[in-house]
C-alpha cells in the first residue's frame, strides 16, 4: 500500500472517487461502500496501516487482515489505487482541515462514499453530517451506504467477525466477509516434527502480535501454490501435545497429497470448516493417528466444498 498521499496526476480531468474508512476484514458493509465509490468514478481508498492504530474507542485492536491482505482485497473490490496512512498523521486533524488538504487539495475527489457510521477528524468529532457540510463547501459530492445487517438482523462489522473467527465460527465469519478468510504470511521454519514424527508434514505460519487468531483446533482449508487451490488441513494453536502449550499459537497447514518446499513462500491458505478443537493427546502416536483421521475427513468434504469462494483475492 501507498504510505504517502500525493496530488493525484488527473490530466484527463476523469471523475476522482474516494471511500473512506478502516476496512478491516473487507467485509459485506465495506464491499457496498467500494462498490458505490468505484461507480462514481477512479476510486482511491484511503484507510490506515493495521498497526498503526493500536486503540479504537478504548479497546486494543486486533485485526482481521494485515496490510497486504486487506491491499489486494480492496484492488479486487474496484480500489484503483489504496493510500495506507499511519494513524498519527491524521490523527490531529480537525475535520476541516481533513476535508479541504486531504479529500480536496491533494486527492482531488469529487466524490466521496463511506459508511453511515464514518467518523472522522480529531477525536472522531465529526460524522456523516459534517462531511456532507464539507463537501458543499468544497466541492465534493458525499455517499452515505446504510449499514449492512446479516440474517439474523445483526449488524456486519468487523468486530462481529473477530467474535465469530475467535469463536470457530468460520462458515459464518466467510459468509459476512464475502469471501473465504485467509492466512497470507511467509512460511517459517519450524521443529519438523510433522515430517518427521508425525509424518505429516506442514507449512508453519505465525501471527503478528496485532493480528486477531481463530479459535484454536483444525480447519478444513486451501493452500494456494502456483495458481492452483491443493486441499488442506490447517491446524491453529498452540500444540500442547508437543509443546506443553507455553508459546504463541502458528497456523501449521498440511497439503494433502502434495510434497515440496515452501519456507520463505508468501502462501495464502483459506479456511473453509471447522473440524474439530484444539486438544492435547497422551501421545505424539495418539496425535498422529487423530492427524491421519483429519486428513481423512477433509478428504470426505472435498466435494461439496470445491474451490473457495473468490479464489481470485490474491
Amino acid at each position: 500500500m501507498k504510505q504517502e498521499l500525493h496530488e493525484a496526476p488527473n490530466p484527463e480531468r476523469l471523475q476522482i472517487s474516494a471511500a473512506l474508512g478502516l476496512f478491516d476484514g473487507v467485509h459485506l458493509g465495506h464491499r457496498r461502500v467500494l462498490a458505490q465509490a468505484a461507480a462514481h468514478g477512479v476510486c482511491n481508498v484511503v484507510t490506515f496501516a493495521s498497526d498503526s492504530m493500536p486503540v479504537k474507542q478504548g479497546r486494543p485492536m486486533r485485526y482481521i487482515f494485515n496490510d497486504e491482505q486487506k491491499r489486494r482485497l480492496l484492488m479486487t473490490c474496484g480500489a484503483h489505487a489504496v493510500f495506507a496512512l499511519p494513524f498519527g498523521e491524521l490523527a490531529e486533524l480537525d475535520g476541516e482541515s481533513y476535508c479541504k488538504h486531504i479529500l480536496r487539495e491533494r486527492l482531488q475527489v469529487d466524490y466521496v462514499c463511506v459508511g453511515e457510521d464514518f467518523r472522522f477528524g480529531r477525536n472522531a468529532h465529526c460524522d456523516t453530517a459534517d462531511l456532507e457540510h464539507y463537501g458543499r463547501k468544497y466541492g465534493f459530492e458525499v455517499g452515505i451506504v446504510p449499514q449492512v445487517r446479516d440474517e439474523d438482523g445483526v449488524i456486519v462489522s468487523a468486530s462481529h467477525i473477530r467474535f465469530l473467527l475467535e469463536s470457530g465460527q468460520i462458515t459464518k465469519a466467510n459468509r459476512l466477509l464475502g469471501a473465504d478468510y485467509h492466512l497470507l504470511s511467509h512460511v517459517i521454519t519450524g521443529q519438523h516434527l510433522g515430517s518427521t514424527v508425525l509424518g505429516v508434514p506442514t507449512a508453519n505460519q505465525a501471527f503478528l502480535p496485532w493480528q486477531c487468531i481463530p479459535h484454536r483446533g483444525v480447519y478444513a482449508s486451501f493452500a494456494e501454490i502456483n495458481d492452483i487451490w491443493v486441499p488442506a488441513i490447517t491446524n491453529i494453536g498452540v500444540r500442547p501435545t508437543v509443546t506443553g502449550g507455553d508459546v504463541e499459537p502458528i497456523a501449521e497447514t498440511h497439503l494433502i497429497d502434495w510434497s515440496g518446499d515452501l519456507v520463505g513462500t508468501l502462501l495464502p491458505v483459506t479456511l473453509c470448516s471447522f473440524i474439530r478443537p484444539e486438544q492435547k493427546f497422551d501421545s505424539v502416536e495418539a496425535l498422529a493417528a487423530q492427524l491421519r483421521r483429519d486428513i481423512r475427513a477433509r478428504k470426505h468434504l472435498l466435494p461439496a466444498e470445491g474451490i473457495p469462494a473468490e479464489a481470485d483475492f490474491i
